[in-house]
């Protein structure tokens, strides 16, 4: 079988085949070389959108943005009212089951060389920041429908990321599923106080 031409690839089907290659073999064994094998393309057709492996590494932090937001809106569609949304979006940030989104190794790869790049870290923040905004937009939803009233919702939304960080790092590192379905309980109960509610709602 003939080689692929560049017309029949796209940024989101590499950036697919790099999350794979990290996966395997981490940041320092992945190259734009193995990542075109993979995919049975020339390594030059590669180079046409990304222009070195920094390059690509760049691409795959906006990656593990939208891949796992795609996810997370699909899911918050079976939600009829602004207070199931409200519920199931923590129920989804706090999840014990694993079948949501998390913090895998690819992601925890990037963030690590963000303190020896700047590029990255300055990419790393933009994700952030793209997660408060996304946070404040719901909490704007909300208030308009009278579930909360926040006086400072940029802080409740880094309050809640914050939170949602170190359950991530703490999911992939207890083992005990009665412990991290009480820290979940305890960080959701955290997050409705940052909301500037008193209970969880039911």
């Amino acid at each position: 079988m003939g080689r692929k031409s560049i017309s029949h690839i796209r940024k989101p089907e590499i950036l697919r085949h790099t999350y794979k290659v990290v996966e395997e073999e981490g940041f320092m064994g992945m190259t734009i070389g193995k990542v075109a094998t993979r995919m049975g393309v020339n390594s030059g057709l590669l180079i046409h959108y990304f222009k070195s492996k920094e390059g690509l590494i760049m691409e795959m932090v906006d990656y593990l943005y939208d891949s796992s937001m795609t996810v997370y809106l699909e899911e918050l569609k079976k939600y009829t009212t602004p207070k199931e949304r409200l519920e199931g979006l923590l129920d989804m940030v706090f999840d014990t089951s694993g079948t949501m989104p998390q913090r895998d190794a690819v992601f925890w790869s990037c963030y690590a060389m963000g303190f020896r790049n700047d590029q990255i870290k300055g990419k790393i923040k933009s994700l952030m920041k793209r997660f408060i905004d996304f946070g404040i937009a719901e909490m704007e939803t909300w208030e308009e429908n009278g579930l909360v009233k926040i006086a400072h919702k940029e802080r409740a939304a880094e309050t809640i990321l914050a939170l949602s960080e170190g359950f991530g790092i703490l999911r992939n590192s207890v083992d005990d599923m009665a412990t991290l379905k009480e820290i979940s309980l305890f960080m959701k109960k955290t997050a409705f106080t940052a909301l500037e509610l008193q209970n969880i709602p039911h």
